[in-house]
């Protein structure tokens, strides 16, 4: 009896890789041509579709912004160099300097509130602050109902006393606490009482 010689693990699986590469290749050439097929037939078309679409919506607004932007631009440049001015002014200070002061806080607010209305008519323009203000609603509230007179024949009652008032024929005496329907001593109530045992 001749002995096997048993195959490692390594070369087991060495072989079925070698037996499985072919297929594989094969699915990933495949894989490969259906993508560039793809991208040609499908993807490509569709970019330069979306790139000629959005090239004149870019282009008209970078043309409308670019009145906003260079205004904007004129106006950073001015804060910027009185922040320098201020800047300065204080490196002078702090190193012992003095240097003239060349405005007061007039000025300064005058400067801040132009700053403060460019910013804002810039906002609102690009906000589109030329549409009309829709502020007011549309909405009318419903109109309370109408009041009822409360009923003058109270045949319900409102409680089990009204009740009982109400069965008599003739109408109880009126009773007020200074007038009270019947005395009752409380001491010889207790007195009287019977007893628990």
């Amino acid at each position: 009896m001749a002995l096997r010689k048993k195959k490692s693990l390594l070369d087991q699986a060495a072989d079925y890789i070698d037996q499985v590469r072919p297929q594989v290749e094969s699915a990933v050439a495949t894989a490969l041509d259906a993508a560039e097929e793809f991208y040609e037939k499908t993807a490509r078309p569709a970019l330069v579709d979306a790139r000629d679409k959005a090239g004149p919506a870019l282009a008209d607004a970078r043309e409308k912004a670019a009145p906003y932007v260079a205004e904007a631009r004129e106006r950073a440049s001015e804060v910027a160099s009185h922040a320098k001015e201020a800047a300065d002014a204080r490196v002078a200070q702090l190193r012992g300097e003095e240097k003239k002061k060349k405005g007061g806080k007039l000025k300064k607010l005058a400067i801040f509130a132009a700053v403060a209305g460019a910013v804002g008519f810039i906002a609102k323009k690009l906000q589109g602050g030329g549409q009309a203000d829709n502020w007011q609603s549309s909405y009318v509230p419903t109109p309370a109902p109408a009041r009822t007179p409360p009923p003058t024949d109270d045949a319900g009652a409102a409680g089990p006393d009204e009740a009982l008032s109400d069965a008599a024929d003739e109408p109880q005496p009126v009773t007020t606490p200074d007038q009270p329907a019947e005395v009752i001593d409380l001491e010889t109530a207790v007195e009287d009482a019977p007893k628990k045992s």
